[in-house]
C-alpha cells in the first residue's frame, strides 16, 4: 500500500511538473522515479522494517520537493550563476535579427538573390530547444536538434527544421520543405550565431543571427515593430 501511494506520488509529481515534455523525456523521468521508489521499498523489507503510510508521506514531500527543484533548475536557474558553474550549455534564448543569404540564383539574372532578412523567436530550458524563424515569406520551426560543446568552449548547434511558406506561395513559387543546420555560438556572453543551413530543395546559403532581445515575439509584425 505504501509503496502504491509513493509510486502514484512521483507519477502525480511528474505530471504536474512536466506537463508538457515530450513523451519519451517524460517515459524516461518516470522510470527513473519508479525506480527510485522500488529501490527505496526493497531497501525497507530488507531491513525488516514495515511499509506504512507514515514511510509514504516524508517519501512523497521530499519526491515533490526534489522534482519541484529540478523543474525550477531547468527551465531557469541554469541561466544564471551558480548554475552556470556546473552547466556547459549557453543560453540563446530570445528574439534575434537573422540574415540569410542563400546560393540560389536569379535564373533570368544568373545573379545570386538578395539577402533575406527575418526575426528568430528562440524559446530554450535546459533539455529543450525551440526555434521559429519568420521571414516575410515563410515560416520554418524546429524539428530535432543537438549541441556540440567542444573541450575549449566552442559550441555548434546542429538542428533540422521544417519551413511553410505562405500560402500564397504554395503550389508555384515555394512549398513546404525540410531542411539542416549548423551554427556556431559566438562569444561569451553569446553576441550571435552564424553558420550554414541546406535544404531538400538542393540549395544551401548562409545565416547570421545578431542584435538579440531577450523578450519573445512570436511574429514577424511584432519582432519588426520591436526592432525598428
Amino acid at each position: 500500500m505504501a509503496t502504491q501511494i509513493a509510486v502514484s506520488a512521483a507519477v502525480a509529481t511528474l505530471n504536474f511538473c512536466y506537463p508538457g515534455e515530450s513523451l519519451s523525456a517524460r517515459a524516461s523521468i518516470s522510470a527513473l522515479l519508479i525506480i527510485a521508489t522500488v529501490v527505496w521499498a526493497a531497501f525497507l523489507w530488507a531491513l525488516g522494517i514495515e511499509l506504512t503510510l507514515e514511510h509514504a508521506i516524508p517519501y512523497s514531500l521530499t519526491l515533490t520537493a526534489v522534482t519541484s527543484a529540478w523543474w525550477v533548475f531547468d527551465k531557469l536557474l541554469w541561466k544564471f550563476w551558480p548554475g552556470r558553474l556546473i552547466v556547459r550549455r549557453v543560453d540563446i534564448s530570445g528574439t534575434w535579427y537573422v540574415e540569410l543569404q542563400s546560393t540560389y540564383k536569379d535564373p533570368e539574372t544568373g545573379e545570386l538573390v538578395e539577402p533575406i532578412v527575418g526575426y528568430a523567436a528562440v524559446r530554450q530550458t535546459l533539455t529543450t530547444l525551440s526555434i521559429r524563424l519568420m521571414t516575410e515569406r515563410s515560416e520554418s520551426y524546429l524539428l530535432a536538434n543537438s549541441f556540440d560543446i567542444h573541450d575549449d568552449g566552442t559550441t555548434n548547434i546542429y538542428g533540422v527544421y521544417q519551413s511553410d511558406p505562405i500560402i500564397h506561395l504554395r503550389s508555384g513559387d515555394s512549398e513546404i520543405h525540410y531542411g539542416s543546420f549548423k551554427y556556431k555560438v559566438v562569444d561569451r556572453p553569446v553576441s550571435g550565431l552564424e553558420g550554414n543551413y541546406w535544404t531538400d530543395r538542393n540549395t544551401n546559403g548562409s545565416i547570421r543571427f545578431s542584435g538579440r532581445k531577450r523578450k519573445y515575439y512570436d511574429s514577424l509584425r511584432l519582432a519588426q515593430e520591436a526592432f525598428g
